[in-house]
């Protein structure tokens, strides 16, 4: 786990979930090398109810990521709303990373059976890219058989909250009465998406997962747990 988490702060852009990896890894390792240490000290007293707290907390994480890819891969989308919401996610350069290429091949598969909804590709430009996630999400569907005409680049986004918002508020200008959208993310992020978008103001709201790396599912997962927390705290 630590050298899996060296790699992806090395090999991909640095996110809070990269670093939670890097960190497990690091406990992982310290509880290792001093577990018959541990074991004695933890067998009474005060940190004996600590490796209490760290074993239901390990568990109470497992039942959270099942509850996320559960709800995750289950799709509502019935290929009669009027827009598709593709929801950002970081690039290298101006190239889609294996998670925005995941969304996009999901877009795709739903133009195809339903090419009269709008596709609003939102996300702005990171600290470590090059062009905003827009642009490369427009560039990759137009490579991949979509008419530009289809698509709307939301381009000032930097979080899930702005990438509802603003695409709202493009969307509020086409259609002048009541229309329904499909989230378009990967598994472990649809129900957050799904959450800020009725948070936002979306009122039709249907939802389509798409897969995630294996490399990445941990701190993917990681990171969506910490932010799945703050969105039911503090909204």
């Amino acid at each position: 786990m630590l050298i899996y988490g060296l790699s992806l702060v090395i090999f991909t852009n640095f996110t809070l979930g990269t670093v939670l990896t890097l960190m497990l890894g690091m406990g992982l390792s310290v509880s290792g090398i001093y577990y018959d240490k541990i074991k004695i000290h933890t067998q009474s007293g005060f940190l004996k109810y600590i490796k209490i707290v760290i074993c239901t907390l390990f568990i109470a994480e497992i039942i959270f990521v099942a509850f996320l890819v559960g709800y995750g891969m289950t799709d509502t989308a019935d290929y009669k709303e009027d827009a598709v919401v593709v929801l950002g996610a970081g690039i290298r350069g101006d190239k889609v990373s294996y998670a925005l290429k995941y969304r996009l091949d999901k877009a795709i598969e739903y133009h195809h059976n339903n090419p009269d909804a709008i596709i609003v590709v939102s996300g702005g430009q990171g600290a470590q890219e090059s062009v905003t996630e827009a642009y490369a999400m427009e560039k990759y569907l137009t490579q991949n058989g979509v008419d530009k005409k289809c698509i709307i680049k939301e381009e000032k986004s930097t979080s899930t909250n702005e990438n509802m918002r603003f695409s709202k508020a493009i969307l509020d200008e086409i259609f002048h009465k009541d229309y329904r959208i499909v989230v378009i993310t990967n598994n472990f992020h649809i129900y957050r998406g799904v959450r800020i978008a009725h948070n936002e103001g979306f009122v039709n709201v249907s939802r389509m997962g798409c897969r995630t790396t294996v490399y990445d599912s941990i701190p993917s997962y990681l990171r969506e747990t910490l932010a799945v927390l703050k969105l039911w705290v503090i909204g």
